[in-house]
């Protein structure tokens, strides 16, 4: 269950929102971009490279009955269109002021002039945990420079996130306790989600799902600082 779970929040970055929360059963046909027939295994692989992306998905009452793939865009097309219509490119980011668990105060508004990578997550969501440790390195990589800052919108509450960090440590990002007027201003429908915001406060890079390859990631931050 926890695979066909994560699977499915792969696949929700790359399918149409009607079909934002589909269901792979064992009935699903999976095809390379060939069109030759893939195991749900070999299928999710692929996905997970970032070579490749969902392509002619068929849904029917929320179950994928039949899907395919086609080769990923180059790593250069960080800007291309957004996975949610809020979060399309250059327009601006909504504004929150929001208290970290450590108690350090978050104001986007305060934030101008630096590039702010955002992060929305929860503790028990798989493909989250499956790209902390790729986010945190990002961190590190970026460490000396004070125009980066890295923020994480958890949907859990502070006690807990306490807890958790406690227990497992930290990923690098603020961690702050996510409201869901937030969450539903920034369009999340999916875990984990993760945008730019460049110094301007506007949006440069959006993706939702786990992330795997950083490549577009670190090109998207690169671009907002460079501007």
């Amino acid at each position: 269950m926890m695979r066909l779970f994560a699977f499915a929040s792969l696949l929700a970055a790359s399918l149409p929102a009607v079909a934002q929360h589909p269901h792979v059963t064992k009935a699903t046909v999976f095809t390379d971009v060939d069109g030759s027939v893939l195991s749900h295994k070999a299928y999710r692989s692929k996905l997970q490279t970032k070579q490749f992306i969902v392509a002619d998905a068929q849904v029917s009452n929320f179950i994928i009955t039949s899907i395919s793939l086609r080769p990923a865009p180059a790593p250069d097309s960080v800007r291309t269109q957004a996975i949610s219509p809020v979060r399309t490119y250059s327009t601006p980011a909504p504004t929150f002021a929001l208290t970290a668990i450590d108690g350090q105060v978050y104001d986007l508004a305060a934030l101008r002039g630096k590039v702010v990578v955002v992060n929305f997550w929860f503790i028990k969501c798989a493909p989250c945990q499956q790209e902390m440790p790729a986010l945190k390195q990002l961190t590190v990589d970026y460490s000396a420079n004070p125009k980066v800052v890295f923020l994480s919108f958890a949907r859990e509450d502070t006690a807990r996130l306490r807890r958790y960090v406690a227990s497992k440590g930290d990923f690098g990002f603020a961690m702050i306790p996510l409201p869901q007027v937030l969450a539903e201003k920034f369009g999340i429908t999916g875990y984990p989600t993760t945008a730019v915001i460049d110094q301007n406060g506007r949006f440069a890079y959006d993706n939702e799902g786990y992330a795997g390859n950083l490549v577009r990631l670190r090109k998207a931050i690169e671009q907002a600082l460079a501007e």
